[in-house]
């Protein structure tokens, strides 16, 4: 197939297979994304469902990617956020079997690389049977991976099973390179005894595995990278930040990597365009997951009696959204976040915490209001709010039965809004200067270049060699 940049025939073939998720989709299509354009020597086939073909098809992608489809997990994997346990059980188990059809069913040379989500960890065993190297990406933090990694020093500290009404306010400071955490702050899941155990066997198997990849911001996390990569036995590379493989100052022309539902996104730049410097509050509760109807409804209330400018993502039912918040805020089903953050009206994102619009946030320089609810959110908003000092927290997590109320949400983004206020002047300047640490890794030799570069040496040098 021909290259970007030439017509030479690429001589080896990876096959990507990601989870069916925007999260997972996102950083291994960026992912790949950068070893094609990097190599014309790898030809990578993209393995998605066929519900996800549809949402990608307007995808500009290099030449030397194709894609290819499997049937869906699920009828409509729109379903998932109303039985996540049953779409994660059906991802686990039900994708093996046509994926490893289609491995036979391809017309091109075989596999010299298997690359997967992390969450698929059938793939060890597809990989296994026919002696081709395999590639796990976590697109999570490194600090969560590491959590699980280091399971058994939570059981042997009395830390697993948790009973939070005990253990909440514990410190964790006995896991290599990780800086002291809550055990309120550890992932949610590892509340879950049963959850917790089936994820631990998702970690790649060390005997199985020849790489893995993390999708972080490398200064962010240094240290624990670091202490896995002295301690693991096979080849970690940090490819990240996964939202775009570009250099900073280009993230919002990234829109070959860009999964959209909508193209249409005159009506929310032009708003932003005629906004003030750092007025726009921007809110996102996620693509996925979000919080209860009830608490959605405190929210809105609260950004509308707080008079502040903002620009806030709703999936469903953006219609009623729109009436309570009234003529300040602007309310869409989708924007283009990374060129949203970029904007220079926009002063500050309320978000969920998810691990792609953590990186976002920090590589364009904009303080993050926290508002965590499952999963790897809660240990990303304590980074935020204690180690990086980029954010101030709404709710330590979010809890069904105890919201935050309209008049909290009013009071806090006030206050996080006021950008004379000494507090507020602290958050942006260390926002700034973790941002120039960030733009930093994509300079010529530095860490983005270094890994990509290592990664695809190691792939080819394996493949020549036959191991």
């Amino acid at each position: 197939m021909a290259s970007p940049s030439n017509q030479q025939i690429a001589s080896l073939h990876v096959v990507a297979m990601p989870y069916p998720g925007r999260g997972h989709i996102t950083p291994m299509l960026n992912l790949c994304t950068a070893v094609a354009e990097k190599s014309a020597e790898i030809l990578i086939t993209f393995v998605i469902t066929e519900e996800w073909l549809g949402l990608l098809g307007s995808v500009v992608k290099p030449p030397n990617i194709r894609f290819a489809t499997i049937p869906n997990v699920v009828p409509s994997e729109r379903v998932r956020g109303n039985d996540l346990n049953g779409f994660v059980t059906a991802a686990m188990t039900k994708m093996e079997e046509p994926f490893e059809r289609l491995l036979d069913e391809l017309q091109l040379p075989p596999p010299a690389l298997i690359m997967t989500d992390a969450f698929l960890a059938w793939a060890a065993d597809v990989a296994g049977r026919r002696d081709i190297p395999l590639a796990f990406l976590w697109t999570m933090s490194a600090s969560v991976y590491t959590v699980f990694y280091h399971f058994d020093l939570l059981v042997q500290n009395g830390h697993f099973p948790i009973d939070m009404s005990v253990h909440g306010n514990d410190i964790v400071d006995y896991i290599p390179g990780l800086p002291p955490i809550h055990v309120s702050d550890l992932p949610k899941v590892i509340r879950d005894q049963e959850m917790t155990l089936s994820l631990i066997k998702i970690l790649p198997p060390e005997s199985k595995t020849n790489y893995l990849i993390f999708t972080s911001i490398y200064e962010t996390e240094s240290s624990v990278i670091n202490a896995l990569m002295h301690k693991s036995s096979f080849s970690i590379y940090n490819i990240g930040p996964s939202t775009s493989y570009h250099k900073p100052k280009h993230l919002i022309n990234s829109s070959s990597t860009t999964i959209s539902r909508e193209n249409d996104t005159e009506c929310y730049m032009k708003w932003l365009d005629i906004q003030p410097p750092n007025s726009v509050l921007y809110v996102s509760l996620g693509s996925f997951l979000s919080v209860s109807e009830a608490q959605m409804h405190e929210i809105a209330v609260g950004l509308h009696e707080s008079g502040l400018r903002f620009l806030w993502v709703v999936r469903d039912e953006t219609t009623k959204y729109k009436e309570i918040c009234g003529d300040k805020g602007l309310v869409v089903a989708w924007c283009d976040q990374l060129r949203v953050l970029s904007h220079s009206c926009v002063g500050g994102f309320m978000t969920h915490c998810g691990w792609n619009s953590t990186k976002e946030a920090l590589l364009a320089g904009v303080p993050m209001l926290t508002f965590p609810i499952i999963m790897d959110q809660l240990p990303n908003a304590k980074a935020i709010v204690e180690d990086w000092r980029v954010g101030w927290r709404v709710k330590r997590e979010f809890d069904e039965g105890d919201l935050a109320k309209r008049d909290e949400i009013k009071e806090i983004v006030l206050r996080f809004m006021d950008l004379e206020s000494d507090e507020r002047k602290e958050l942006s300047r260390n926002a700034r200067e973790l941002q120039m640490i960030c733009e930093k890794e994509f300079g010529n030799g530095e860490s983005f270049e270094k890994n990509v570069d290592g990664f695809i040496k190691s792939i080819l040098k394996h493949s020549s060699s036959g191991t």
